[in-house]
């Protein structure tokens, strides 16, 4: 044990004597200085305490290296004696932290508050010299000990190697990816391949495949290197269970539920949850990671497996174990024995070997240097170091990350040669840890206290990085987030700390120092418990053998704490920090914390009913507010609906966390906490008011109030928090406006307001110096971005997705020349791009996705050449793109749904960084290009397969297609599949490199083939046609779990279904199209599955639906808040002659209508909430009764209206002097249409009024003269038409008048020559009147700058 005394002993140096000799030096400095300790008259005392300090600092190295040096007995005696100096280093340093809490309380209190208080000033001066003569006793005596009985004599500090720039974590980037792995190839390709052919597999249901293997062996790693590949993105979903040593079947459950629900799950009751999971499993072919199974009770591991026996067949469970005994408990059991979920056979076991001391040293080498380092001279010292690693990734990992941070040869002969014994029982271990020591031993002197201190946290517990930061701070061990962040960063390099599987979504590229989420290796969790163990105390409040320990620990975890209170009487007095684990938010008593005086971490976040019912609410013990050098509280999760009455005097407080609380105002008395500077407030659902001096709070920088849904402003002293830099107010949906001077806080970088749903508008004066990153994504009701916008200059994410009221964005906005990230997908009513785009220079990333108002591009968007990423689907009025379009170099380019766009530049096929090309939905022009660019591009274009039988084979050719790898397929002639397991064997679902697939059948049942042909999850386009069977298969009934990416979906010729399964609630879904399911009469609320909106949707087309009756776009019939189809841009309906939408039709801004008379709202579209406003109507040979046109009353937003061959159409409907918007008028093959109604000259917003083969047409009105807005006029076979109006030279506006085969026309009015603005002239197939234009009538026309005749 002697290297554990010398680890403590480093600790001392490295930091309570290093820091706090350091530290406690600088701080004995000023206390000398300061006037309390000339009032108090002890400053002599003061000074010697820092002089003694010193001298014993100076010997701490000798009594190191004695304590490894010497023998086992010799060593303990330096051991204590190191431990005894700690001891008294943490006294000295509670001393002067009371002294310095008594000052601040002074500074804030009233005098007359203090006096009757237990911080009176009085007693303070006569009990705090006491406690000072009493350490400096301490010292003075460990000082003797070790400079007599031990000979101690002052060491110079061995000084440390480095880098010109420091090593980050090897093993995660910004994508969550890991790397790193070395050997383990071959073991990797086992478990793929055992996870590929589950499905197939006859043996069981549920594969369960254990890798078993020591302890740092690589057992995790490989799981997550399998994981990361793209081929096991054939499971519906992947889960990384982290099982505690502790095993927990409740935590586990919930682990795996809320994956799989996005974390919108919270249940304490183990039935439901078992019930939810149950359900939820069922429909998914899952693989589940269960990383450090300890439990070998067969009972208990027999309930694992009833928890997990319920999904689809071909799931799997990859089981990570130190115990094969483990393995051979999960084969017994009567579900292994009825094969439900069964381990793989014995010879399928992937059991881990230590790795060759060659791949130790590689594995070294990738953290000791960079790619274009020389370590020629480093080689035979490294492979010698390699040696010592026992085989164990985890250990090589660990010494090359502190070799990389001391480049010397002599540093690394160091740790060749320094030999590190350890006494203790575990034989198998003790050659690890040793090894592992040696890395703790050599580590940077600046982290070791940071990481000795993760002792606090149980085996497999999820840290959050941002809180463990704030109890680092807390307890002194770092001075800056900064610190902090390269910490974790480093021990994330050594590979003891890691990153969680479950942790696989990350932030953004752009905006990441750490990962969010933290967990320790469980041999480096024994590794550091041993280190400090006799400062770690784990007190089981259900086990009194726990609680009488020594008073002398300085950190404790509480667990299992019920209701019994006996167990605070027995909290060590001195403790530092105190973590609550599991227990079910009860009332604490109020006298709990009344003996931890020295408490600076209280950790109350470990709520867990575990089935029980837990107190409605609670309130924080009144002792609570004797904790005056408590600097970190986090009652996350606690129902507290009011702070304690003194809770201001808890004046070192620095971080507070009250997340999921039922506050429902925060006292004014909060904002006189002078240190704080980190407070959570997120999920406070009840919280309805902030204290209107807020603004007090001047050290604060991270306010979270996410999830507050009631708040609705925010005080305006909110302005004066000069040290903001992160504020997250995401779903503060209540909030209306911000405060007026928001904008100029100075160093806010980090602002988050999406789903502030009611938020209007932002501070007109925005400067916000160091913003980075600003997310106001579905602030639904933001109108415009403020002018000055551009002065955000350090912003390089921003997100305005789902901003349905902007329009256009400010002329500053260009200025933006650090921007990275845009996304303006979802901005309904976004009009234009500003034309200086292309001075964004850095923008990598720009999504326009669903912004059905976009015209055009402009031309500067092509100097955007670090663009990446640019997505324009559904950009329905986009109609071409800019001529240079081909310079950029992007990698991906989406353009589905264009219905404007019929031809695109060839220039994208010199586009040779593009990678992925997706245009699947658009117009037959444009289609007809792609294959030609693919080509050019080395795409991988559409793969076809005529489906046949091959009778010398006895099976068809769909088998033949087991090895294709495409991104388009197309499957004809299904109908001739005769045996379904054909089907099978395509493997089609784990064809994960498909995006649009496409099957056809000819008229013929084929449910069975279907129900074998689920598609990959990944897909994003899928076509049905032909399919006959009246039912679908089970899997397109759970379609949203099947296939969650879906975004366009077309089922046609489906001539026996009479209902659909619910495409609804597919959640990525934006394209569906029905065509010709002739049975399909009603579709009701089980086509929205789970009853949600179909956010997303933009384009719906019903075409041949002829028995379609009614379809309900709300969740009954009576009136509900909101739309099912709230957002729909497009809505298409051809020859659908009776269909009803119930209550009322989708508002989409789009419709196309054909012989499908009844789709109007007879009673417009009542009160339901919906930001789309009909903009454009395209009527075809219907046929409407007075009443129908009637229902047009409702369209007074209609910008552009179509009427196309349209019966008995004699003059124009009344109705239409409501389109006071309208900009666009055609009318085309009105046979029966005679006149004009003289209130047309009032549409005072027409710009283009289109007239075509309309033969009755022989006039038109003189109130059109009052159309000056018109800047185009198209007259096309108006045959009957023999002269124009001399009015139309009062069209002042008018700037292209088109004339085409109207050969009774002759000549132009005079008044023609007042057209001043008119630029085009074109006149087609007009004989007599092109003659006369040429001739005597030129003078006419010789104003006009384009004149052209055909």
């Amino acid at each position: 044990m002697s290297v554990i005394a010398a680890a403590v002993g480093k600790q001392v140096l490295d930091k309570l004597v290093g820091d706090l000799g350091g530290k406690l030096g600088g701080e004995l400095g000023s206390y000398v200085l300061s006037e309390v300790t000339l009032q108090w008259r002890y400053k002599d005392d003061v000074f010697k305490l820092g002089e003694k300090m010193k001298d014993v600092e100076a010997v701490l190295g000798d009594a190191d290296k004695r304590s490894r040096r010497g023998g086992r007995e010799d060593g303990r005696v330096y051991e204590r004696w190191l431990t005894k100096f700690k001891r008294v280093a943490y006294d000295v340093e509670d001393v002067f932290d009371e002294l310095e809490a008594n000052e601040l309380i002074k500074k804030s209190q009233p005098k007359v508050s203090l006096w009757f208080s237990r911080n009176n000033q009085l007693l303070q001066r006569m009990t705090m010299p006491h406690k000072m003569k009493k350490v400096m006793e301490k010292i003075d005596a460990i000082e003797k000990e070790g400079r007599t009985r031990l000979s101690l004599v002052p060491q110079e500090a061995r000084g440390e190697g480095s880098r010109n720039n420091e090593t980050l974590a090897a093993n995660w980037n910004a994508a969550g990816m890991k790397t790193g792995m070395v050997g383990r190839g071959i073991e990797k390709e086992k478990i793929i391949s055992l996870l590929l052919t589950s499905e197939e597999a006859n043996q069981q249901d549920i594969s369960i495949i254990p890798v078993v293997g020591l302890g740092g062996i690589g057992k995790t790693t490989l799981a997550e290197s399998v994981l990361a590949d793209k081929r096991v993105s054939v499971f519906d979903i992947s889960i990384w269970v982290n099982v505690s040593m502790e095993f927990d079947l409740h935590k586990i459950g919930s682990v795996i539920l809320k994956r799989m629900m996005d974390n919108t799950i919270n249940l304490d009751n183990c039935d439901l949850q078992f019930h939810r999971l149950k359900k939820e499993l069922a429909t998914r072919r899952y693989l589940i990671v269960l990383d450090n199974l300890w439990e070998e009770d067969g009972n208990k591991l027999e309930r694992l497996k009833e928890m997990l026996q319920h999904g689809r067949k071909g799931s799997c469970v990859i089981v990570t174990t130190r115990n094969l005994r483990i393995v051979q408990q999960l084969r017994t059991g009567f579900l292994a024995n009825e094969r439900k979920i069964c381990p793989v056979p014995e010879s399928e076991i992937i059991e881990l070997d230590v790795l060759e001391p060659g791949d130790c040293w590689e594995l070294m080498k990738q953290r000791a240097f960079g790619p274009d380092d020389d370590h020629t001279g480093f080689e035979k010292i490294g492979k010698q170091i390699a040696a010592k690693c026992g085989g164990l990734p985890l250990v090589a990992n660990a010494l090359g990350q502190v070799m990389s941070e001391l480049r010397t040869v002599g540093a690394w002969e160091h740790i060749r040669d320094t030999k590190v014994v350890l006494d203790f029982q575990e034989e198998h271990q003790q050659e690890t840890l040793e090894s592992l020591m040696l890395s703790y031993y050599c580590m940077k002197k600046e982290f070791k206290m940071c990481f000795t201190y993760l002792a606090a946290f149980s085996k497999g517990f999820v840290m959050d990085s941002n809180r463990l930061i704030r109890q680092w701070n807390a307890l002194g061990y770092i001075n800056s987030r900064h610190d902090g962040q390269r910490c974790i960063n480093y021990l994330l390099g050594m590979s003891f700390l890691r990153i969680p599987g479950s942790a696989s979504v990350s932030p953004s590229a752009l905006h990441f120092k750490t990962p969010p989420e933290l967990v320790m290796h469980d041999l480096v969790h024994d590794l550091v418990s041993r280190i400090v163990v006799d400062d770690f105390i784990k007190l089981d409040a259900t086990k009194s053998t726990s609680w009488n320990r020594p008073h002398y620990y300085r950190h404790a975890q509480l667990t299992n704490l019920k209701n019994d209170p006996k167990v605070f009487k027995y909290i060590p007095g001195k403790l530092r920090s105190l973590h609550f684990r599991d227990f079910g938010g009860m009332q604490l008593p109020k006298k709990a914390f009344s003996r931890c005086k020295y408490i600076r971490v209280l950790d109350l976040s470990g709520h867990s009913a575990k089935g029980q019912s837990a107190p409605s609410s609670v309130v924080l013990p009144s002792s609570i507010s004797q904790l005056k050098l408590i600097r970190y509280l986090d009652a996350t999760g606690l129902p507290i609906a009011s702070l304690p009455k003194n809770f201001h005097t808890l004046q070192n407080m620095e971080t507070l966390i009250l997340s999921n609380s039922l506050l429902e105002t925060l006292p004014d008395s909060i904002c006189r906490l002078g240190k704080l500077c980190y407070l959570d407030l997120s999920g406070s659902s009840r919280l309805s008011k902030l204290p209107a001096s807020l603004g007090e709070l001047s050290q604060l920088f991270f306010l979270n109030l996410s999830g507050c849904f009631i708040l609705q402003e925010l005080p305006e002293s909110i302005c004066e928090l000069t040290c903001l830099h992160h504020l997250n107010m995401s779903d503060c949906c209540a909030l209306q406006k911000l405060p007026d001077k928001f904008g100029s806080l100075p160093k806010l970088s980090f602002l988050n307001l999406s789903s502030c749903s009611k938020l209007t508008k932002l501070p007109d004066n925005i400067s916000l110096p160091c913003l980075e990153h600003l997310n106001l994504l579905s602030c639904h009701e933001l109108e415009n971005l403020p002018i000055d916008f551009g002065h955000l200059q350090k912003l390089e994410f921003l997100n305005l997705s789902g901003c349905y009221k902007v329009l256009m964005l400010p002329g500053s906005f260009c200025q933006l020349n650090h921007l990275k990230y845009l996304d303006l997908s979802d901005c309904h009513n976004l009009e234009k791009l500003p034309d200086c785009f292309g001075d964004l220079v850095e923008l990598q990333y720009l999504n326009l996705t669903s912004c059905p108002k976009l015209r055009r591009l402009p031309e500067s968007v092509c100097k955007l050449f670090k663009l990446r990423c640019l997505y324009l689907s559904y950009c329905l009025r986009l109609s071409e793109l800019p001529s240079s379009f081909g310079n950029l170099k992007l990698q991906i380019l989406h353009m589905n749904g264009l219905l404007y766009m019929y031809d695109c530049p060839d220039s994208i096929g010199d586009m040779t960084s593009l990678t992925q090309f997706v245009i699947d939905t658009a117009t037959s022009k444009l289609l007809e290009k792609i294959p030609a660019i693919q080509k050019r591009l080395n795409l991988v274009g559409t793969v076809r397969h005529d489906i046949h039988e091959i009778g010398s084979r006895g099976c068809s050719s769909i088998v033949d297609l087991v090895g294709l790898t495409c991104s388009e397929l197309i499957l004809a002639g299904l109908q001739n599949v005769r045996h379904p397991e054909d089907a099978d064997r395509v493997r089609l679902r784990d064809k994960s490199d498909i995006r649009l697939l496409k099957l056809l059948w000819e008229n013929q049942e084929g449910k069975s083939v279907l129900d074998r042909l689920v598609p990959p999850r990944t897909l994003e386009h899928f076509q049905l046609l032909g399919y006959s069977s009246k039912d679908f298969p089970n899997w397109m009934f759970h379609i949203s779990s099947y296939l969650p990416f879906l975004s366009e979906l077309t089922l046609n010729g489906l001539e026996a279904c009479d209902s659909l399964p619910p495409f609804g609630a597919l959640p990525n879904l934006r394209m569906l199209c029905l065509k010709n399911i002739p049975n399909i009469r009603k579709i009701g609320k089980e086509f929205y599955g789970e009853g949600r909106p179909c956010m997303k949707l933009r384009v719906l087309t019903l075409k041949l639906m002829k028995n379609l009756v009614e379809w309900w776009t709300t969740k009954t019939s009576e009136e509900n808040k909101e739309f099912l189809i709230p957002n729909l841009h497009f809505l298409f309906v051809v020859d659908c002659p009776k269909l009803k939408f119930l209550p009322y039709p989708p508002r989409s801004m789009n419709w196309g209508l054909s012989n499908s008379d009844t789709v109007l709202p007879e009673r417009g579209f009542g009160n339901l909430s919906s930001y789309i406003h009909p903009s454009e109507i395209v009527l075809k040979s219907c046929s409407f009764s007075q009443d129908r046109w009637d229902s047009f009353q409702h369209f007074t937003t209609l910008e552009n209206f179509y009427v196309y061959s349209i019966s008995g159409l004699r003059t124009l409907p009344e109705v239409m002097r409501c389109f006071t918007s309208l900009t666009g008028l055609w009318l085309v093959s009105l046979n029966d249409l005679e006149t004009l109604p003289v209130w047309l000259g009032q549409l005072g917003s027409l710009q283009l009024f289109h007239i075509h083969n309309c033969p009755k047409l022989t006039s038109l009105p003189e109130s059109m003269k009052n159309l000056t807005a018109l800047r185009k006029l198209r007259l096309l076979e108006c045959k009957g038409r023999e002269i124009l109006p001399e009015w139309l030279g009062q069209l002042t506006s008018l700037e292209e008048l088109f004339i085409r085969d109207c050969p009774s026309l002759t000549c132009l009015p005079e008044s023609i020559q007042n057209l001043s603005a008119l630029k085009l002239l074109r006149i087609v197939r007009c004989p007599s009147l092109i003659a006369r234009c040429q001739g005597e009538d030129a003078h006419k026309i010789c104003h006009i700058s384009k004149v052209e005749f055909n």
